[in-house]
Formats: structure tokens, C-alpha cells, sequence
């Protein structure tokens, strides 16, 4: 029975957002900036098997999204 409730729960939230009144729909430039599109170029590119060898994130610009001992292992500074 609890499966069943989540599945109503999820159909009442879909009712309820395909019912909203006066929505508007992005323009290409929103639409790109809710989908991370307008990242600008990266000061320290970085390539992607080595952002995710130490544990990062690459990103589309070529910046790395990681923790500080993240970046410390792409400069090569070890703690």
C-alpha cells in the first residue's frame, strides 16, 4: 500500500503542475541558465579524467567542482 500512495501522491503533483494558470514559458537564454548553459569559460580548465580522478566533478567549461583536498590533487598539494 505504500507504493500505491506515493504513485497518487506523484499523480496529484503532475495534476496540480499541469494545471498551473498564467505560466509563462522560458526564453532560450532562461531556459539555458536553468540548465546550467551559461557557465562562461573557466579560468583553470582542467580535463575531465583528471577532475574525476581526484574526486571532482567536471563541468562543461572545463572547471572542476570539488572539495578542498579535490583541488589540492589537481595542484599537486598534498597535506
Amino acid at each position: 500500500m505504500f507504493g500505491g500512495n506515493i504513485i497518487l501522491k506523484t499523480l496529484i503533483m503532475l495534476k496540480n503542475i499541469l494545471n498551473l494558470k498564467d505560466a509563462q514559458t522560458l526564453s532560450k537564454s532562461q531556459q539555458q541558465s536553468v540548465n546550467g548553459g551559461n557557465l562562461g569559460a573557466c579560468p583553470n580548465p582542467v580535463d575531465a579524467q583528471r577532475c574525476q580522478a581526484c574526486g571532482g566533478y567536471p563541468l562543461s567549461n572545463g572547471c572542476c567542482l570539488g572539495t578542498r583536498e579535490t583541488h589540492m590533487c589537481l595542484s599537486g598539494i598534498f597535506e
